[in-house]
C-alpha cells in the first residue's frame, strides 16, 4: 500500500560516523548519492519506495525485523504478521529492482551506489559503480504464501488462483526489459493518460472473514462487502456462534481483475505510457489517493465498495451479479435498463452481459478516476486498447459532445468465459464534482 504523503520526501540523514577527514568526505559523498536517488524522477513518482529507502538508510547497520519495516516504513497496522503477509518482501524486492534499474540508466559518477543484497532487507553502500551481479529474482508471491498456510473455505464461490501471483511475478520481472513501443496508444488512452500524471492501477480486495477460534477458516460471502455488515451473512453469523469473532481478512485479489490489470499494464508499457503506472490494492487505501494520481479501478458490484460514493452519484448502475445496468434518467431513445440475455447465436454458452466504463473527476487538477465495472473487466481493457473497439468508443463519444467526464454502458458477448466482442450502447456526460464522502478504509 503506497504511503500517503502531503510533502515531497526530504533526505535528513547523517552520514556514517568515521572519525577522520577521509571518512567524513566519504560520508558526505554517500549522503549526496542517496539524495541523487531520492530526488530522481523515478523515485519522486514512487512515494512508497522512497519512504522505504529512507527508512532503510536511517537504520543501516541495525538489525531490523520485517515487522518493524512493515509497521514503521510501510504503514501496516499493529497486527501485521510477516508470516502471512508478504508485503514487506514484495516492496523490498521492488526497491532492489528499482535501484538496479536506476544505476543502469544513470551510473554513479561519485563511485557510490546503494544496494540491497538478495535475501536481505539491509541497505548496503557500495564504493563501486555497480552492485554485484545477481541472478534474476522472483518476486515474493503473497497469494501463494497465503494459500500454502491456510485452508480457504468459501461460502459463495470466489476464484482466487495461484496463476495470478505467477502472472504478476512474470510481468513485474519482465516489464523493464520489454521491447520499445511498437504501436501508438488509442485515442482513449491518449486522452486519459495526460503527460507527467502518475497512474495507479487499483485491484479490489474482497472482504473475507476469519475467526479467532478457527484461524484456518476463511469465508467470503459476496453479498457482504463491508465488514460492519457481517450480520447480513447467515454463514458468517452461524460461524460466529461457534467460533467467536469475526475478524477481517483482506489479503486476496480477484483473479479476473488481476489478469485484466496485467493485460492493461503490458499494453500501456508497449505504447510508452507504462513508466507512470503503479499497482496497488484497495486494502488499507483511502480516497486520498485520488488527490495524488489518476486511478484505474477494476471490479464488480461486489468489490468496488471503496468507490461507493462515486457509484451512487452515477446515472448508470450495475445491479448485483452484473445482470443489468439501470439507466436512472433515460435520455430520449434510451432504454430504462440494459439487461443481460442469452445470445441467439449458435452455442448454449453464448450470453450478452452489460458492463460500465466511467471516467470521473479525481480530487486534484487534471486527475481522473477510471472505473471498469464488469464480470469480465478484460473485455473492457481489450475494447479500449484495440483499433476496432476504440473506433466504436470514439463514435459514441463524439456523438455525445466529447465530454471530459462520462459514463458508458458496454455490452459484452461471451462464449462461456471467452469474450467475443464488446460494443457501447449508451452514454451520459458526468457533470458533477468529485464526491466528498467519508474518507475511510473500506
Amino acid at each position: 500500500m503506497p504511503v500517503s504523503e502531503s510533502e515531497s520526501v526530504q533526505v535528513a540523514s547523517t552520514p556514517p560516523a568515521t572519525g577522520d577527514a577521509a571518512g567524513d568526505a566519504a560520508g558526505d559523498a554517500a549522503g549526496a548519492s542517496l539524495r541523487r536517488v531520492i530526488e530522481s524522477p523515478q523515485f519522486v513518482r514512487a512515494e512508497t519506495l522512497s519512504k522505504l529507502l529512507l527508512y532503510l538508510w536511517e537504520h543501516r547497520g541495525e538489525e531490523i525485523s520485517e515487522y518493524a519495516v512493515g509497521t514503521e516504513a510501510l504503514g501496516r497496522r499493529s497486527d501485521f504478521d510477516p508470516k502471512t503477509d508478504a508485503s514487506v518482501r514484495v516492496q523490498i524486492s521492488r526497491l532492489r529492482r528499482k535501484l538496479k534499474d536506476f544505476y543502469e540508466a544513470e551510473p554513479p559518477s561519485d563511485g557510490y551506489s546503494l544496494y540491497i543484497p538478495m535475501g536481505s532487507h539491509t541497505l548496503t553502500l557500495l564504493a563501486e559503480p555497480h552492485p554485484p551481479a545477481t541472478p534474476p529474482e522472483p518476486e515474493p508471491d503473497p497469494l501463494l504464501e497465503q494459500l500454502s498456510r491456510r485452508t480457504v473455505v468459501l461460502s459463495i464461490a470466489c476464484a482466487i488462483l495461484a496463476v495470478v501471483g505467477i502472472g504478476l511475478v512474470w510481468y513485474i520481472s519482465h516489464i523493464k526489459a520489454a521491447a520499445r513501443p511498437i504501436v501508438a496508444p488509442t485515442s482513449f488512452w491518449r486522452g486519459f493518460a495526460s503527460p507527467s500524471t502518475p497512474v495507479k492501477i487499483l485491484l479490489p480486495n474482497p472482504v473475507f472473514f476469519t475467526f479467532p477460534k478457527n484461524t484456518n477458516l476463511h469465508i467470503r460471502d459476496i453479498v457482504v462487502n463491508d465488514f460492519q455488515d457481517w450480520r447480513k451473512s447467515e454463514v458468517v453469523s452461524n460461524q460466529v456462534l461457534s467460533g467467536g469473532g469475526p475478524a477481517l481478512d483482506h489479503s486476496y485479489t480477484v483473479t479476473t481483475d488481476t489478469l485484466a490489470a496485467i493485460e492493461l499494464a503490458r499494453y500501456l508499457d508497449r505504447v510508452s505510457l507504462g513508466d507512470r503506472v503503479e499497482f496497488d490494492t484497495s486494502i488499507g487505501s483511502t480516497m486520498n489517493m485520488l488527490e495524488k494520481s489518476s486511478v484505474i479501478a477494476f471490479g464488480a458490484h461486489s468489490t468496488l465498495q471503496p468507490f461507493r460514493d462515486y457509484l451512487a452519484s452515477m446515472n448508470f448502475n450495475l445491479v448485483a451479479n452484473e445482470a443489468a445496468a439501470i439507466n436512472t434518467h433515460p435520455a430520449p431513445g434510451e432504454l430504462p435498463s440494459y439487461v443481460g440475455y442469452r445470445s441467439p447465436m449458435e452455442g448454449n454458452n453464448r450470453t450478452v452481459e452489460p458492463s460500465l466504463i466511467a471516467v470521473l473527476p479525481g480530487r486534484g487538477p487534471n486527475l481522473k478516476l477510471l472505473i471498469l465495472q464488469s464480470r469480465r473487466t478484460s473485455a473492457l481493457v481489450s475494447m479500449l486498447s484495440s483499433t476496432v473497439g476504440d473506433s466504436l468508443f470514439q463514435k459514441m463519444y463524439r456523438e455525445h459532445g466529447s465530454p471530459k467526464f462520462f459514463e458508458m454502458v458496454v455490452m459484452n458477448e461471451c462464449d462461456g468465459d471467452h469474450v467475443l466482442r464488446s460494443w457501447p450502447v449508451a452514454m451520459h456526460a458526468y457533470t458533477k464534482n468529485a464526491p466528498n464522502g467519508a474518507d475511510v478504509t473500506p
